[in-house]
């Protein structure tokens, strides 16, 4: 069914039930958005890059999902100092990609088949650890997108911080957080940000637009989907930010989408028609 709303400058093309639930069920995916209270959970790890790979290597080769908790703790998968430590590690990706619906770590493990240092599964691993966490997702979508969209490049560990103040206004129990908290906090996001592609340099760390794939940012439109963003509202989300991509680019994208056969994407002046033509379960 076609809706044109002139005065929501919106067109939109409505899937069939069918194909919106054949993949991840909606609800799942609305899930998948950290829409709590900002967490200091980000103090356990950063990014986990390697270990990811590894876990997601071992299911790509045949591990069960069911079976990745034990392997992590018992360190089959990869070497750690401590029971302790493989512990933090399986928490922290349980959380990121494992607490959420299967598809995601099922998408990771085909992902990682392209390489740990490669775009698909980088840019998907980042994706997923950013929208889990509701305190990287503002950090990136506010304070990293407007030093980008002005050209101050740098990140110091004080913007970070100052950051954290902001949010303390917002959201009181940041308050009590300790300052040792919000340092540790600070130096894993930071970190994180490297490991993804997001921020480069060691000592002094600059912004740069990460590589991404297309793949990854299906992902990112069927999420905005399911949570019922429609039309000019889709281009404009600032979800795109977490990739540092303007309303321009994720146009390009979305064409390139619906070059592929995934969607079905037009745009003149200020009516949108998407249509949804393909799901995460199917390439």
């Amino acid at each position: 069914m076609l809706l044109s709303l002139e005065v929501e400058e919106l067109a939109s093309v409505e899937p069939s039930v069918e194909d919106l639930i054949s993949g991840a069920p909606e609800a799942t995916l609305k899930a998948i958005r950290d829409s709590s209270e900002p967490s200091s959970r980000g103090t356990a790890k950063a990014g986990l890059l390697k270990e990811s790979f590894a876990v997601f290597r071992a299911v790509a080769e045949g591990l069960p999902v069911a079976d990745v908790r034990a392997g992590i703790l018992d360190g089959r998968l990869f070497q750690k100092t401590s029971v302790a430590t493989r512990q933090s590690i399986w928490m922290a990706l349980r959380h990121r990609y494992f607490s959420i619906d299967p598809f995601v770590s099922r998408s990771l493990a085909v992902a990682c088949l392209s390489g740990c240092d490669s775009v698909e599964f980088r840019s998907l691993a980042y994706l997923y650890w950013a929208v889990r966490d509701r305190v990287v997702f503002e950090f990136v979508t506010g304070p990293i997108w407007k030093q980008w969209q002005s050209g101050l490049v740098s990140v110091r560990r004080e913007d970070f911080l100052a950051f954290i103040d902001q949010l303390s206004e917002e959201h009181p129990n940041v308050k009590h957080w300790r300052e040792s908290t919000r340092i540790r906090l600070c130096q894993n996001v930071l970190t994180a940000l490297s490991d993804f592609g997001l921020l480069k340099g060691i000592h002094r760390k600059t912004i740069q637009q990460p590589g991404v794939a297309l793949e990854t940012l299906f992902h990112l439109l069927t999420l905005l989907w399911a949570e019922g963003t429609r039309g000019t509202a889709i281009i404009a989300a600032p979800d795109w930010r977490l990739l540092l991509l303007s309303e321009a680019q994720v146009a390009e994208y979305l064409a390139q989408m619906a070059r592929n056969g995934w969607i079905r994407f037009e745009r003149s002046g200020r009516v949108v028609i998407l249509e949804m033509r393909r799901t995460l379960e199917t390439r």
